[in-house]
């Protein structure tokens, strides 16, 4: 029995053995898991905590154009894809170049100023013949040095230098936001062939003069927000322009006779809101507040346009196929306007001597209403409403109008005398002296 019962524990010991090194391996199996786990969060962890912080440009004696573009390949490679702009006078040569899912920020007290002569815009996207996606740019103050840039427009866009203060060419999903923009020598922020695009709260100090003898700069097409996309929504914008302070454009544009390279295209759903066009050394007004354009037989649809505030030396919203090529609107919608012509005639020979405050011209429109539209007129007997012989609606509505005036005899109201509206509705309209 003695043996047997010995046999037997040394079984029991063996298997037991046995047993104790599997769960060591085991063990040291979960152990080695578990150290490459922790191992691999700590790199993402890290990673992620390290991509998640923008580049900080520093400046340094190789001026600001290199300290920008080079903080934005160090951003690009660390995987932030953000540049921050600290306060401070960035003085550059070029523009500046934004890559696809990208931002860039800027104090409010980042000065960027583009160097006389440079005959550039500030800042730009990457690709302008392929395009960018996911691009962002907030902060700052930007000034274009306007009248001291020279543009060029050739036949194709990346060889043109328009003077732009911001280009964006083809750009899907774009933010603009929370800037000023001083004197660029064509439009401040332009976007040409962009889809889903939010330009807000943007203030403008346009140069009103184009020379040093003071000669009046107005009607040079030194708008503030121009562009053409789909899916386009602008609000918050103020201050003053040359031209429109808000645009809308269907195609191309003329710069004094040079036609741009932009091609004519279809677009639909805009909503512009919340535009306050403002003097500028309490005497020069800005041209227009909101202007929409078509070119080349071209639709524009879905339109929106709210809260217009702020006098203007030609129209507060124009809408005007251009270059005798008749053009389309469709589902236009415009609301809560209020502002007058204020400019001298005199003072500015090449303005119109008449200037309906809502204007259209050389347009077929399918269906068009204003409502609550407000004005006090001290000086000119104009139109609120001045439709040209070309146009052509099918359905107007106006209603909830109310124009105070200083004893100016003559029509203040409407005039339509060779347009051709199909069908109308015209409701709650107040014409009072002050």
């Amino acid at each position: 029995m003695s043996g047997i019962q010995t046999t037997h524990r040394l079984k029991q010991c063996r298997n037991k053995t046995q047993v104790t090194d599997t769960r060591r391996k085991q063990m040291k199996k979960y152990i080695q898991a578990g150290v490459k786990l922790w191992c691999i969060w700590m790199m993402c962890g890290w990673n992620a905590s390290f991509a998640q912080t923008p580049v900080t440009v520093r400046l340094s004696a190789g001026g600001a154009d290199r300290a920008i573009q080079s903080a934005i390949e160090k951003a690009q490679k660390n995987g932030s894809r953000e540049v921050y702009l600290p306060a401070g006078h960035y003085l550059i040569s070029r523009a500046i170049r934004i890559p696809s899912d990208f931002t860039l920020r800027a104090s409010k007290d980042a000065y960027i100023e583009l160097k006389k002569g440079s005959n550039q815009c500030l800042l730009q996207n990457e690709d302008l013949i392929n395009g960018n996606r996911n691009i962002t740019v907030t902060g700052g103050r930007w000034n274009g040095n306007g009248w001291s840039q020279t543009r060029t427009i050739r036949d194709k866009v990346e060889h043109s230098e328009f003077c732009f203060g911001m280009f964006f060419y083809k750009v899907k999903r774009l933010e603009v936001a929370a800037m000023q923009i001083d004197s660029t020598r064509s439009w401040g922020i332009a976007y040409m062939e962009c889809d889903t695009v939010h330009v807000h709260d943007i203030h403008f100090q346009q140069n009103p003069f184009r020379d040093g003898r003071q000669t009046s700069a107005l009607m040079q097409n030194g708008d503030g927000v121009t562009g053409g996309g789909n899916d386009v929504l602008i609000e918050n914008i103020s201050g003053f322009t040359n031209d429109d302070l808000v645009a809308f454009a269907a195609g191309g544009a003329s710069f004094q006779g040079k036609m741009s390279p932009f091609p004519a295209c279809d677009y639909k759903n805009i909503t512009v809101r919340n535009i306050f066009p403002q003097h500028i050394y309490d005497s020069i007004p800005t041209l227009k507040a909101v202007a929409f354009y078509t070119f080349e037989h071209r639709t524009v649809a879905n339109i929106t346009i709210e809260n217009v505030q702020g006098n203007t030396a030609a129209a507060s919203v124009l809408f005007y196929s251009l270059f005798d090529k008749v053009g389309y609107f469709r589902n236009v919608r415009v609301s809560k306007v209020s502002g007058a012509n204020v400019y001298a005639r005199a003072a500015h020979p090449d303005l119109p001597k008449v200037y309906g405050v809502i204007c259209v011209k050389h347009s077929v429109i399918d269906s068009i209403s204003f409502h609550d539209i407000s004005r006090t007129e001290t000086q000119y007997a104009n139109p609120q409403f001045l439709f040209d012989g070309t146009t052509v609606i099918d359905r107007l509505e106006i209603g909830n109008v109310r124009i105070l005036h200083k004893n100016i005899p003559g029509n203040l109201f409407l005039h339509a005398e060779h347009a051709t509206i199909r069908n109308s509705s015209i409701t709650a309209i107040k014409i009072s002296p002050l």
